[in-house]
């Protein structure tokens, strides 16, 4: 009879470790498929993100919870179909278009830094946001000239640098812009 036993719980133990077997196999191939759709999500340019990470810690300012400023910023509420007009709560705030590059890269295309009460100069990074439609930097403390490389911005729809300190004469360039308020 103990035979009998030990036949049966020999036999239950490799049941147990055959559903053990099964079970870790099963969740390999779900990390493995997890990694693999990761992987062909549209990144963000590293430049974008490098001088939006400059720009942020320049200012001290930290991302929204809605986006990601230390992972993949175009993540979210910047890259899904949020309506960036009516979220003036989210401040800062990006908008990213990632269909570039066979739907591979994203590019920041509207960047709000609306009344945050940031001071300095506009930074010489913003430059590498070259695929800016949108720039909401009114209310702020910004002072200095107008940097001319905001005209080279030949897609930029609104740049909204009203109520800072900013001085004259503005860039020639900045005519190319369809919006401008100053």
């Amino acid at each position: 009879m103990q035979r009998r036993r030990r036949r049966r719980c020999v036999g239950g133990g490799v049941s147990v470790q055959l559903v053990w077997l099964l079970l870790v196999l099963a969740w390999s191939w779900r990390m493995l498929v997890e990694a693999q759709q990761q992987a062909a999500l549209p990144k963000t340019d590293p430049i974008e993100v490098a001088a939006l990470n400059t720009i942020m810690g320049r200012w001290g300012l930290k991302a929204s919870s809605e986006w990601n400023i230390s992972g993949e910023p175009c993540s979210g509420f910047a890259s899904d179909a949020t309506d960036w007009d009516h979220q003036r709560n989210i401040n800062p705030f990006i908008k990213c278009v990632c269909s570039y590059d066979n739907n591979t890269v994203c590019h920041i295309t509207r960047l709000r830094l609306h009344e945050l009460n940031v001071i300095g100069h506009i930074p010489s990074e913003l430059q590498n946001l070259t695929y800016l439609v949108d720039l909401d930097m009114n209310y702020n403390y910004l002072t200095g000239a107008i940097p001319s490389f905001i005209g080279k911005f030949t897609g930029m729809l609104y740049l909204g640098l009203g109520f800072n300190a900013l001085s004259v004469p503005l860039p020639r360039n900045l005519g190319t812009l369809a919006i401008f308020s100053h």
